[in-house]
């Protein structure tokens, strides 16, 4: 099932938009608007998927405290202010 919706979209998206459908890449907005989203799909529920498992770790650290107790960071600080 379909469903519409209006958007407004970077310039440069709009321009792509364009070019798929002067290329034949899309036949239409709409077709060249989904496949955008279809392709870019992937790369969203990878990025969704790594921000869900950084967020339980740090729930899981705020319940049970930090697994790792006095770390030697000193090779970091080094690093940063050396």
């Amino acid at each position: 099932m379909s469903i519409t919706i209006t958007i407004k979209v970077d310039r440069s998206i709009a321009e792509l938009i364009e070019k798929m459908i002067k290329l034949g890449i899309a036949k239409s907005k709409n077709e060249a608007v989904n496949l955008l989203i279809e392709y870019g799909k992937a790369e969203i529920e990878k990025k969704i998927r790594e921000e869900e498992k950084v967020e339980e770790l740090v729930n899981k650290w705020l319940k049970e405290g930090f697994p790792y107790k006095h770390l030697d960071t000193s090779d970091l600080r080094e690093e940063r202010y050396g």
